[in-house]
């Protein structure tokens, strides 16, 4: 019993091994693995790129808008038109 059983392990494991089915093992299959982790990797680089862009696109925006004075009121003349017409 144990050397039939013995026997047949011998046998799966030896057609295991040389049935070349497995892409880890053929050159061909490495490579194509190789270059979709690439192209992988690069996908990733590119979206953090944007993703920061965008984050540093939308601080430097609100940076811009706060460091702007606020609109002068209807009716009224702002102060930079008085001191012009003043020095003149």
């Amino acid at each position: 019993m144990k050397r039939r059983s013995m026997k047949t392990l011998c046998l799966v494991l030896l057609l295991g091994l040389s049935v070349p089915g497995c892409s880890r093992f053929t050159t061909a299959g490495r490579i194509d693995r190789a270059y979709y982790k690439q192209l992988k990797q690069v996908r990733a680089a590119r979206e953090k790129r944007t993703k920061d862009l965008a984050k540093r696109q939308r601080a430097e925006t609100k940076s811009f808008l706060s460091d702007s004075p606020p609109p002068p009121a209807l009716g009224q003349q702002s102060v930079e038109t008085v001191s012009t017409s003043v020095g003149q």
